[in-house]
């Protein structure tokens, strides 16, 4: 009786559900480093850059510059569509999507652009996360 208790308890573990990506990256990400290919090419990454993701389906980005907007997910594909709106005060405002993919390395978030074409070598940069917290209030 014990090894049939051991064996659906082996059985039921063996089938979880792997976790949704919507359900590890809510919560504020610091970057720790940038590997493009296995070269690291920020000298101090942590400095102040930054991102969050809200269960509401909103992010803002503080890399260079400051960044806001929507986020979707692509679970099947480990995808992740930045949509922000880039102001240019000669120039209407304009969408830009950005597609990501994204992987879970036990508590580290990797990010990698998908190519674009325009942006070859960004293409290549992998960007390294850590939680840093939970998210916080609404972004606007």
């Amino acid at each position: 009786m014990l090894l049939l208790i051991a064996t659906i308890t082996f059985a039921q573990d063996s089938k979880k559900i792997p976790d949704k990506i919507i359900d590890r990256i809510v919560g504020t990400w610091k970057i720790q480093k940038i590997l493009s290919g296995n070269k690291e090419v920020a000298k101090n990454p942590t400095s102040g850059q930054w991102i969050e993701f809200r269960s509401d389906g909103k992010y803002v980005n503080h890399s260079t510059s400051l960044d806001s907007g929507s986020y979707r997910i692509e679970e099947n594909g480990s995808i992740v569509y930045l949509e922000s709106i880039k102001s240019d005060p000669s120039r209407n405002s304009e969408k830009l999507i950005e597609e990501w993919s994204v992987t879970f390395d036990k508590e580290a978030m990797i990010m990698q652009r998908k190519k674009t074409g325009k942006r070859e070598h960004a293409d290549k940069m992998k960007y390294f996360y850590a939680r840093i917290g939970e998210e916080t209030s609404a972004v606007n």
